[in-house]
């Protein structure tokens, strides 16, 4: 906040700034820090329900590691968004490869798995141990779906104490099912912030220019969104959107003329037959 001297809040700085023609600056300032602040406001707390979430399931399920793995792309890749591990920042760097690994195979199939010892397991990718020093021992992965589509896959890793560890049981199998469901409803409102947050960044860069930048056109916006990596149904609310930004941009005597009805429908209403 922008002290004055007059005790007001962050509204008022364009004035101690002298907003006005002669001062675009003060407008472009505060139109940006108001992006910023609806931004950072949409992924922050469904991020931190995830966190939470998971470290209950955690607890519940009898893991010392845990993690959430989210589509990367629609090739069936996967990322890490989260985790509850000594090495999370690595993983969270982290791309698993399609079909890699057993998340990777329970993404594709939907289907969870329980293993005991990932050593017997061919399909386990030990690439993410190599490049992390961690040791991967015993393992659950249940996939995260919403609705019909899957959007990620949920994994439990290790036991308290020390190894050898006593396997996943199917209780507890069934217990990791319960917070999937939870989770994967929270990640895909995520996604679609991670979305929004985009055209704000997007947004934003247009709202204080570059000396050789000019604003993005809507036919630029749609180009950018139709490039980027998501579901396809994310992506039609997101062209959606832009169209809606569009209309508004014009002025009052367009958002009017959306109001309306055609007025060949309203004809065609008015002279149908009546019903016998």
């Amino acid at each position: 906040m922008i002290d004055d001297g007059s005790g007001g809040d962050s509204d008022q700085f364009p004035d101690a700034l002298g907003d006005g023609p002669s001062n675009p600056s003060a407008t472009q300032l505060r139109e940006a820090v108001n992006a910023i602040d609806v931004s950072n406001s949409l992924t922050a707390p469904l991020k931190r329900a995830i966190d939470d979430l998971l470290v209950l399931a955690a607890k519940v399920v009898g893991s010392v590691e845990a993690s959430v793995l989210v589509r990367d792309g629609n090739e069936g890749g996967l990322r890490f968004l989260t985790a509850i591990s000594d090495v999370k920042e690595q993983l969270l760097k982290l791309r698993i490869p399609p079909g890699k690994g057993i998340a990777g195979l329970v993404f594709s199939s939907g289907q969870p798995m329980a293993v005991s010892d990932v050593s017997s397991e061919g399909s386990f990718w030990s690439e993410a141990d190599e490049k992390t020093g961690f040791k991967t021992i015993t393992l659950l992965a249940t996939p995260l779906r919403s609705g019909n589509e899957a959007v990620g896959v949920l994994e439990f890793v290790n036991r308290p104490g020390d190894p050898p560890y006593p396997p996943f049981t199917p209780e507890e199998m069934d217990q990791a099912a319960y917070f999937a469901d939870a989770i994967a409803k929270i990640i895909d409102a995520h996604e679609v912030a991670e979305l929004v947050e985009a055209v704000f960044d997007r947004t934003l860069k247009t709202i204080v220019p570059e000396a050789d930048s000019t604003e993005l056109t809507a036919d630029e916006l749609r180009e950018w969104a139709r490039k980027i990596d998501t579901a396809d149904e994310h992506r039609d609310w997101l062209l959606l959107w832009i169209s809606v930004r569009e209309i508004f941009s014009r002025g009052d005597a367009h958002r009017e003329l959306c109001r309306e009805p055609p007025s060949g429908a309203s004809r065609a209403g008015s002279s149908a037959p009546s019903p016998p």
